[in-house]
C-alpha cells in the first residue's frame, strides 16, 4: 500500500513539473493566435470596405463634383455636396459605415481612388491622374512610421493590362480602390513584433468595371 501511494506520488509530481514546462508554450501559443485572428479581421474588414466602396464609386460618374475640395472632409460623409472621391472614401472615414475598422490621418492611413479609360486594350487616361486621388496627402507612399517609401502606384499600368480578360470589349473604363491601413497589434507580443513590427501596413484594393470612363467616339462636327 505504501509503495502504491510513493509511486502515486512521483507520478503527481512528474505531472506537474510537465504542466510547468509546457504551460508557458500553450499560452504563448494561445496568444498568438489571438494575435492572428485580430490582424486576419483588421485585413478582411479592409478588404470587404475596398469592395464596397468600389461597387458604389462603379454606379457613379467619376465627373461628379459639385465642390472641388470640402472645407471639412469629415463633413463630406453628412451633407448632401456630391463629390465622387470623398463619397466612396466615405466607407472608410465615417463610422457608421465603418465601425469596426479604425482609420486616422494621423497613422498614415489612406484611400486611393483611380479611374481608369480603357482604349483599344490599352490605358488611355487616368482619373484625376497617374497617381490617383489620396484622402491623406498621399499617406500611400509613406510606411506607419511616416517615411516616403513609394513614389509610383502600387500597380503601374503594364500590371493592370496584363490581367485584362481575354475577348473583352477593348474599350472600357475600370475604377481601382486601395486602402492603406496602419494596423496596431492588439497584444503587441515581443516574439512576434520582433518580427513584424507594430504597427504594420494592410493593403485591399477591388477593382470594378466603370462605365461612365468608357471611351466615346469624337464627334464629327
Amino acid at each position: 500500500m505504501f509503495r502504491e501511494l510513493r509511486r502515486f506520488k512521483r507520478g503527481s509530481g512528474q505531472s506537474l513539473v510537465e504542466l510547468a514546462i509546457l504551460f508557458p508554450l500553450l499560452l504563448i501559443m494561445l496568444a498568438g493566435m489571438v494575435e492572428v485572428a485580430f490582424g486576419m479581421f483588421a485585413y478582411l474588414t479592409a478588404l470587404d470596405l475596398t469592395r464596397e466602396a468600389a461597387r458604389f464609386a462603379s454606379l457613379r460618374d467619376y465627373n461628379e463634383q459639385e465642390l472641388e475640395n470640402p472645407s471639412d472632409p469629415a463633413t463630406a460623409c453628412t451633407d448632401d455636396v456630391l463629390h465622387f472621391y470623398y463619397d466612396a472614401a466615405c466607407f472608410f472615414t465615417d463610422d457608421d459605415l465603418n465601425p469596426f475598422l479604425d482609420f486616422r490621418a494621423d497613422k498614415y492611413d489612406d484611400v486611393v481612388i483611380t479611374v481608369f479609360t480603357v482604349a483599344n486594350d490599352h490605358i488611355s487616361d487616368h482619373h484625376p491622374d497617374a497617381d490617383g486621388w489620396s484622402l491623406n496627402s498621399d499617406n500611400w507612399k509613406k510606411d506607419c512610421q511616416g517615411n516616403v517609401v513609394r513614389n509610383s502606384p502600387f500597380f503601374p499600368d503594364s500590371y493592370i493590362e496584363d490581367h485584362f480578360i481575354p475577348n473583352a470589349p477593348s474599350d472600357r473604363g475600370i475604377v481601382l480602390v486601395e486602402t492603406w491601413v496602419c494596423y496596431d497589434m492588439v497584444l503587441n507580443l515581443p516574439f512576434i513584433s520582433d518580427f513584424i513590427p507594430s504597427p504594420f501596413r494592410i493593403h485591399t484594393y477591388t477593382i470594378m468595371p466603370a462605365p461612365e470612363a468608357i471611351p466615346t467616339p469624337t464627334p464629327i462636327p
